[in-house]
């Protein structure tokens, strides 16, 4: 076989496993129900923390479950000492689903925390399925998560 021949066969191999990657995370993003595992946390401040266990955050069409460590700083103290990782329990939320010309999902949404906490999640899915979730809240200091949709 010619070399130039198993380079093209190589190359549409690539393409392929490409595309059938994309239609898997269009699928599952799609659908409304996928579950995405972080394994590192990037704080405002400070260096980046890798997770150990991993997190997941888990989307059933419009609920939303997660239990993610917070490090960084409050700018107002919290109700609940002992309640500071961010958690929400099969939370209804109303989400803004965005696909861009490079095939990743833009999903945004908000929820109350607590009765004085908002907090808006931005959450970016990259055709190949690497995600990343930036938190803004009203009472804390910005932090983001790293991770992969579960497939």
């Amino acid at each position: 076989m010619p070399a130039g021949a198993y380079s093209q066969s190589q190359r549409e191999a690539r393409a392929a496993r490409k595309a059938a990657l994309e239609e898997q995370v269009r699928t599952l993003v799609e659908g409304g129900t996928f579950e995405i595992s972080f394994d590192r946390a990037n704080p405002a401040r400070g260096k980046s923390i890798i997770l150990s266990p991993v997190y997941e955050m888990k989307f059933q069409n419009n609920r939303v479950s997660t239990y993610l460590p917070y490090f960084g700083r409050f700018y107002t103290a919290p109700a609940d000492p002992t309640k500071l990782a961010i958690e929400l329990v099969d939370r209804e939320v109303e989400t803004a689903i965005k696909k861009d010309r490079r095939k990743s999902y833009s999903i945004i949404f908000s929820t109350n925390i607590t009765a004085n906490e908002t907090i808006t999640f931005y959450l970016r899915i990259s055709a190949s399925g690497t995600a990343s979730l930036s938190i803004n809240s009203s009472s804390r200091a910005i932090i983001s998560y790293l991770g992969n949709l579960k497939m």
